[in-house]
């Protein structure tokens, strides 16, 4: 039975970030490990397309968790961020669920991992709301919530709370953190509680490192003149999209603002989507980047997409 790993937390603390880091470090180690973000397409767990019928949902998340235990195909490792929490409580909460129900359906999928060696990592805040407004600032502050808004208006939740407008996405999210530390004291899984408002990263990861009994491998050092030779723009024809990337600081920056970072000199990730970049030489040039792990957002083919260089 293959190792699962799970990343929780409210929106903004860290989720992605660690379970990159924990994948990377289990890879360096010598397993092979299996990463899945909440966008990665083909998900095992989480529903790329929303339920009308909530009853629908359930049901078919609680499947979703029995056939993924029952494959054992794929790495011995699987890292699985806002797979246990994150997806049901926004989902329900979207539909303005009985909290009761909601706390329940994750306490069953808790229970059908049981069996296996699972474990939970936690990130949370003493001071929730004040984590909460951080993490809005951080995304756009009223943009943020405005988008929110309009994305999400629709839904039972803030059809029900109209009259408080985009700031019912405050209350939202005040709900998803009330709810995930009281279920979090009821999930039957080992779980490793982080609470992480000083920001100390450094110490975190220490922590995670020894919880795994792992050796602490850093990302490998690219020298910039091999840095250099990334940047540039590449094209992929048939989506009529482009890639311009930068070299700032000595630090690749991809879709404006991303930091790519080092798995050997040619191999490149992201730390908070399912993004790998793989720069291909020929010669001394370098004429195209490959994207690949399978995301909704950038690459859903098992063979990736490939980007040409056109400067």
């Amino acid at each position: 039975m293959k190792r699962v790993v799970l990343v929780e937390g409210i929106p903004g603390s860290g989720k992605s970030t660690f379970a990159r880091f924990l994948a990377n470090q289990f890879e360096r180690n010598g397993h092979t490990c299996n990463l899945f973000f909440e966008t990665t397409y083909n998900h095992p767990i989480i529903h790329s397309v929303s339920f009308d019928d909530y009853n629908m949902f359930i049901e078919s998340y609680l499947d979703r968790w029995n056939k993924f235990l029952s494959n054992q195909s794929g790495g011995d490792v699987v890292v699985m961020e806002s797979a246990l929490f994150q997806s049901p409580i926004v989902h329900l909460l979207h539909k303005d669920v009985d909290r009761n129900l909601i706390k329940s359906v994750i306490v069953n999928a808790s229970e059908l991992l049981g069996d296996i060696d699972c474990k939970l990592i936690y990130f949370y805040q003493e001071d929730a709301e004040a984590a909460i407004h951080q993490m809005i600032d951080v995304r756009g502050k009223e943009d943020f919530l405005l988008k929110k808004h309009n994305e999400y208006k629709h839904e039972m939740y803030f059809i029900n709370r109209m009259e408080m407008g985009h700031n019912s996405h405050i209350s939202f999210f005040l709900d998803y953190a009330a709810l995930a530390n009281e279920i979090i004291k009821e999930v039957s899984l080992e779980t490793i509680s982080i609470e992480n408002s000083k920001q100390d990263y450094s110490l975190y990861e220490q922590q995670l490192i020894n919880e795994f009994d792992l050796e602490y491998f850093p990302d490998p050092y690219v020298d910039r003149t091999i840095l250099t030779k990334y940047k540039g723009t590449y094209y992929n024809q048939d989506l009529n999209f482009s890639l311009n990337i930068e070299l700032i600081d000595n630090q690749l920056i991809i879709f404006g603002n991303k930091k790519l970072k080092p798995k050997d000199n040619s191999q490149f990730y992201l730390d908070d989507m399912s993004v790998t970049a793989n720069f291909i030489k020929e010669g001394d040039s370098v004429n195209r980047v490959v994207i690949t792990e399978k995301d909704l957002y950038a690459n859903r083919n098992d063979n990736g997409t490939i980007f040409e260089r056109i400067s």
